[in-house]
């Protein structure tokens, strides 16, 4: 990070704020010290840049990390490395393939080296930046899916109340009914105790008549007369002794853990996400082996509006996403269909096309060329041709 005061300047004991960084003297300016910066031989084709643009993460130094008191000086080709004049002979001795790092920055920005960083640091952001999306999607989906389950919640607290309720009046409908047919019963039994005290207190009422002023003879042919009678009295007190019986109503209550545990259940459910991460050298180079398959036969099932026409299809290929890429000869074109077979876009190549091939477990296509020895890299997610490799007669 660049010093917040003239370098120069603080070595004289000065300290102003320093407002321009040399990327060659690795050093923080001030406004005077600039302007001598700017006219001095040694330093006036320098390239300086305002501190207040710098990035507060970028990394200026350009020391070596192991040495932090020591320039980064030499390129090891073979362990493709920087290093310094400590490193050299530690960790690079047997290297036969080490140069000046003066000489191996030559041109360094117009590289395939800056290149290939340039598009790993794109890749980079746009995976981080998809995962930072699904982790929203997903942050969103559950509060949603929470404001859902508690109406689903409160609605199965409401049906069960609705069948408690329900219980309920069962219950109290069955108690009724018990009620009801009990007290007919004992009403029966009432009236029939009662017809029975009615006809022994009207025999022993007769009986205390007679005693008190009837005759011997009266008395004689009362007890007689009489006596059936109170023997069928008797035999209907003892059947009605047997049949009837002491009733009473209980309420047998079940616990609630007997037959109400709970109501449901919350689960979390877990799935892997779906974005896939395929390393970037594996993007570039990786192909699988793939079983060749056998087609027999063609089915007609529909057309794809292209929105363009279409001259000479040469090679149609589908990627694991299910996108459908096409290549044209006559328009030198390559068309993207997504996986509803929806016309996507499509791009334009120097050179006339051929055939097309996706890279399984990748999101690259190889596309090879009619006339010129090129092959050609395209990103099927972002549509648009990585890179292209000239094919020397010979290797392939």
């Amino acid at each position: 990070m660049a010093a917040k005061h003239c370098e120069p300047c603080t070595a004289r004991g000065k300290t102003p704020t320093a407002l321009q960084w040399c990327t060659e003297c690795e050093e923080a300016l001030c406004s005077e010290c600039t302007e001598v910066h700017k006219v001095q031989k040694v330093s006036r084709r320098h390239h300086l840049v305002e501190i207040s643009k710098i990035p507060s993460k970028i990394p200026l130094s350009q020391n070596c990390t192991k040495h932090q008191h020591l320039p980064f000086d030499y390129f090891c080709v073979d362990h493709d490395v920087i290093c310094c004049k400590e490193c050299l002979p530690n960790d690079h001795r047997a290297c036969k393939n080490v140069t000046s790092i003066d000489i191996a920055s030559k041109s360094s920005k117009q590289s395939q080296s800056f290149l290939d960083y340039k598009e790993q640091l794109s890749f980079l952001s746009e995976a981080l930046e998809k995962l930072k999306n699904n982790r929203k999607e997903n942050s969103s989906r559950i509060e949603l899916e929470e404001s859902k389950i508690r109406k689903e919640i409160a609605k199965a607290k409401e049906n069960v109340i609705k069948r408690l309720e329900s219980l309920e009046k069962s219950l109290l409908k069955q108690l009724t009914e018990l009620k009801d047919k009990d007290m007919t019963a004992i009403k029966r039994q009432e009236k029939e105790i009662g017809e029975l005290v009615t006809a022994t207190k009207a025999r022993k009422e007769a009986l205390e008549f007679i005693r008190d002023h009837g005759s011997e003879k009266q008395a004689f042919i009362s007890i007689h007369s009489s006596k059936p009678i109170l023997d069928d009295i008797e035999i209907n007190v003892k059947q009605l002794t047997k049949s009837v019986v002491d009733t009473s109503l209980r309420f047998l209550e079940k616990h609630s853990k007997e037959y109400l545990t709970d109501i449901g259940s919350i689960e979390l459910k877990e799935t892997s996400c779906s974005i896939s991460m395929v390393p970037y050298k594996q993007r570039q180079s990786q192909v699988p082996v793939v079983s060749k398959r056998h087609i027999s036969s063609f089915t007609h099932l529909y057309n794809i509006d292209m929105k363009e026409k279409l001259s000479a299809v040469t090679g149609i290929t589908v990627s694991d996403n299910n996108t459908l890429i096409i290549c044209d000869v006559d328009t030198k074109k390559v068309y993207f269909c997504d996986k509803n077979d929806v016309y996507l876009s499509s791009i334009s190549s120097h050179y006339t096309l051929w055939d097309i091939a996706a890279i399984p477990g990748t999101t690259t296509a190889v596309m090879s060329c009619k006339y010129k020895p090129y092959i050609q890299l395209i990103d099927i997610d972002r549509q648009q041709i990585l890179k292209q490799v000239e094919v020397k007669q010979g290797e392939c």
